[in-house]
């Protein structure tokens, strides 16, 4: 039977241009970095890039659509991140200065969670959503949307958005528009980077990493680089020579050619449908983060390796194009990451405490989420959310399985912690590790700082081991916001524990 990319995608509805419009008065996209979420067949997309946006990231995971939306787009200024959306990490879009989304209105609570969470300072977020759900629906998810519209954004109401779309419906449209901070000081900001070709002195270690080592990197980095021009040169004309097209006749035009059955070309590993050419810009920038990761794999700087650090190192290397990738410039960057750690790892442990304050009334003392006039504290045991994936895709997890982005959170508050007290990090495994040897769903394990249990609908029950450890947590926490906790906390530890 034909494809019809209505009936069999129920989700799919395509956004008028007049709504288009009005999203796009919200934010000012020129020379801009935007992502769209759930592009479709890439209506926004294509309005995105006549606005003046620099570049449009997309996500799309209907493989009909997606061959519509990657076959309609200019390969210079559009790329496909990822299939699915709810897989884009904070570090795949630190670079972005602004998300446009029409996501699909039965998971749109989700969607626009996720864009929040991952959205860097400074970016502002453009969804649309049914309002009954919006204003109706009692679930955690749609109440974490309504308390971030509270804080960060503001409402307005697209009467008949879709009466005479493309395909129409009646629901009544809410625009969202939330706001992201200003970005925080920037460590690398301001920071010299040499420009010059680095001299060859062997046999010096730089403190850090053994200066054969880094020159090996950069020679591979180099090299690849300089072949990947080469072979994409090649490329295209052996794409052009074996393409046959048949002459026009007689001023006619001309005739049928039907596409290559094998073109050569770069593609990235995690796109099955290879269409989208890779620029040498877009080559070179991937494999500096790559090469990042190897980087840390080696010097075993894991432990400083933050969410908020890969965000910082991911828009640093989109943003310093003509900053190349020399040894001296990798000891500049490795330097500064020493240099910051204290700081780090104490907006990890503020951030973590904000975070599982906000998600339940019962997990701080304040009795309520998002207080911020009195001096409370975390209790001792507490309740996180979207942790565990019960089901993935309509397979059930018979032993517990971590979430693909859920996991970030705890794993940077048991690196804090391993800062704070002087434990070596190198003894606690990632929880995206702890969980590959075999748990049971509502059992408990020791885990880091924690015991800590999973429960199938994706919520984390964790309890502090130790109870200095837990106060510890907590005075640090509160000496950087300038609290002052009291000293009898018997009444609280009681209840906690």
């Amino acid at each position: 039977m034909p494809h019809n990319i209505f009936t069999d995608n129920p989700d799919f509805y395509p956004t008028p241009q007049e709504v288009i419009d009005q999203m796009l008065l919200e934010v000012d996209v020129r020379d801009k970095v935007v992502l769209e979420p759930s592009a479709g067949k890439g209506d926004i997309v294509t309005s995105l890039i006549e606005a003046g946006a620099k570049e449009v990231l997309a996500c799309e995971n209907d493989p009909n659509l997606l061959w519509t939306l990657q076959m309609s787009q200019p390969a210079d200024r559009f790329r496909l991140l990822k299939e699915d959306f709810l897989r884009v990490t904070r570090e795949d879009v630190a670079h972005v200065d602004a998300i446009v989304a029409n996501p699909p209105f039965s998971h749109a609570a989700e969607h626009i969670a996720h864009m929040w969470e991952i959205a860097p300072d400074g970016c502002t977020i453009v969804a649309l959503c049914n309002e009954d759900s919006l204003e109706g629906n009692c679930s955690e998810k749609w109440e974490k949307v309504r308390e971030l519209l509270r804080d960060h954004g503001r409402k307005l109401t697209l009467h008949d958005a879709f009466a005479s779309a493309e395909r129409r419906t009646d629901v009544v449209v809410a625009m969202l528009t939330l706001r992201k901070g200003a970005a925080a000081a920037d460590p690398f900001e301001g920071y010299f980077f040499s420009k010059e070709e680095d001299e060859a002195f062997g046999g010096s270690t730089a403190g850090l990493m053994p200066y054969n080592a880094v020159r090996d990197i950069v020679q591979r980095y180099v090299t690849a680089c300089r072949l990947f021009n080469e072979v994409n040169r090649l490329s295209h004309e052996i794409n052009a020579l074996a393409q046959y097209n048949e002459p026009a006749q007689d001023g006619q035009r001309m005739g049928y050619a039907p596409y290559l059955p094998i073109v050569f070309g770069a593609r990235r590993t995690d796109d099955r449908y290879h269409t989208a050419e890779i620029s040498f810009d877009t080559y070179r920038k991937e494999l500096q983060k790559y090469y990042w990761g190897v980087i840390f794999h080696k010097l075993n700087l894991e432990k400083y390796s933050t969410s908020k650090l890969r965000e910082q190192i991911s828009r640093f290397v989109e943003q310093q194009q003509d900053m190349p990738f020399t040894m001296r410039n990798i000891y500049a960057v490795l330097d500064i990451v020493i240099q910051t750690n204290g700081q780090r790892m104490q907006e990890a442990l503020v951030e973590a405490f904000e975070k599982i304050c906000s998600y339940s009334a019962e997990n701080s003392t304040a009795g309520e989420k998002w207080k911020t006039n009195a001096d409370y504290m975390v209790n001792r045991r507490f309740i996180v959310p979207d942790i565990a994936a019960g089901e993935e895709y309509g397979y059930r997890n018979e032993n517990v399985k971590i979430s693909y982005y859920g996991h970030h959170m705890l794993d940077d508050v048991v690196k804090a912690l391993c800062f704070v007290t002087g434990t070596r990090w190198e003894d606690t495994p990632s929880l995206d590790v702890f969980h590959k040897t075999r748990h049971e769903w509502g059992q408990w394990y020791d885990w880091g700082f924690f015991r800590i249990k999973f429960f199938r609908k994706g919520t984390a029950h964790c309890e502090f081991l130790d109870e200095e450890t837990w106060y510890r947590f907590n005075a640090e926490v509160a000496r950087i916001k300038g609290w002052q906790l009291p000293k009898n906390t018997g009444k609280s530890r009681k209840n906690a524990a």
